[in-house]
């Protein structure tokens, strides 16, 4: 495996997941598979962006106020469908679709 060349404008063309090293890292990382679960979200194509942030925020005990979700570091407005998100940024690439978000620091 180390002697594979990889792609130098597409790296995670021949990217595939390894269950066996996955099982080794999450015994080695305690609690990680749990953060890592709770962040993964399905929602409807109807919801709303201002739906998932809630969710999240939920799940993760924030406040609404102080998180963003983003594609492409590009804050996402609340009035914004998953289906349009779909359409508009993600459209031909496999599924699921993904997301980041960021917590804004608290003003003192």
């Amino acid at each position: 495996m180390c002697n594979i060349k990889i792609h130098e404008t597409q790296p995670l063309l021949n990217l595939k997941l390894d269950r066996v090293m996955q099982d080794i890292v999450y015994k080695l990382v305690p609690g990680l598979q749990d953060i890592l679960a709770k962040t993964r979200i399905k929602v409807s194509c109807r919801a709303e962006v201002r739906h998932l942030r809630r969710v999240l925020c939920h799940r993760l005990m924030l406040n609404p106020q102080h998180v963003q979700l983003l594609f492409d570091n590009e804050i996402l407005p609340d009035h914004m469908t998953m289906k349009q998100i779909w359409l508009s940024r993600w459209f031909g690439k496999p599924s699921p679709l993904l997301l980041q978000y960021s917590v804004k620091e608290k003003r003192r």
